[in-house]
């Protein structure tokens, strides 16, 4: 493939920065772009000295830079899905004291969109940004379970990452839980995109298809098994209501009435 166009290869650059936390060589730029090094070399270098994307000095390797995570927060907040549905997510927290997160689905990947706190919790970094398989994660399995059908197909072909030994990694496994997961309304994870985090998701619809995730987020110690299906029914009234109010509609008393 030869990219052309320069906002494509910038777009290009960008993808495969993003999908190589550990950093990625001129070199290895220039082969997926199809350009000559020299070319590369200097796309590097703009984006560099916007701060967009920075190169380690040992490696010489390029990772994406500081400037892009202030452009990228800009972008986020001005997503509708965001504002429609932060109240929900602040209510959903201060009832369940665990931290709340929205995400939507690119392509295999989750991608957290918001997420909220509780004051009392120390939250070592924010998911926010954070892209994620959709296969590991309770908010990519409602994305997969009520998204599109070619997608969910494309996604059970596709190998499936292990991430903890507790990720559903073979294809017939994972379509059965999706098949669950749409029966019953909502997903918990345990221990599989994070060892010790438990996860439980439900669905933003929009015409019966999911437009987003809710999630709720915590360590196994203080989510216990028992807590699940009562946790679950609070984020699925969190995950309807913001569905209500996209729509248009009345979305009823707040997440913490219900």
């Amino acid at each position: 493939m030869r990219v052309t166009d320069s906002v494509e290869r910038v777009a290009v650059t960008l993808e495969i920065l993003a999908g190589s936390p550990e950093g990625v060589g001129v070199t290895k730029v220039a082969e997926v772009l199809g350009v000559h090094k020299a070319t590369a070399s200097r796309l590097l270098g703009t984006l560099a000295v916007r701060g967009i994307v920075e190169r380690d000095p040992s490696t010489r390797l390029y990772r994406l830079g500081a400037r892009l995570v202030s452009i990228a927060g800009g972008a986020v907040a001005s997503l509708p899905i965001v504002s429609q549905a932060r109240s929900e997510l602040e209510a959903l927290t201060a009832l369940t004291s665990e931290t709340s997160n929205l995400a939507v689905l690119d392509r295999f990947h989750v991608v957290y969109v918001d997420q909220v706190t509780p004051a009392q919790t120390v939250v070592m970094a924010s998911w926010v940004g954070r892209r994620s398989p959709a296969h590991a994660s309770s908010s990519g399995k409602v994305l997969l379970a009520f998204g599109d059908d070619r997608t969910r197909e494309e996604a059970l072909r596709r190998p499936l990452e292990a991430l903890t030994e507790a990720t559903v990694t073979d294809a017939a496994a994972l379509r059965s839980v999706l098949a669950d997961v749409r029966r019953r309304g909502y997903a918990v994870s345990v221990g599989e995109l994070e060892d010790g985090l438990v996860t439980i998701a439900a669905p933003v619809l929009a015409e019966s298809r999911a437009v987003a995730a809710v999630s709720l987020s915590g360590p196994t110690f203080r989510i216990s098994s028992r807590d699940h299906a009562q946790l679950a029914r609070m984020v699925v009234n969190a995950a309807a209501a913001i569905g209500h109010r996209m729509a248009g509609r009345a979305s009823g008393p707040a997440t913490g009435s219900r």
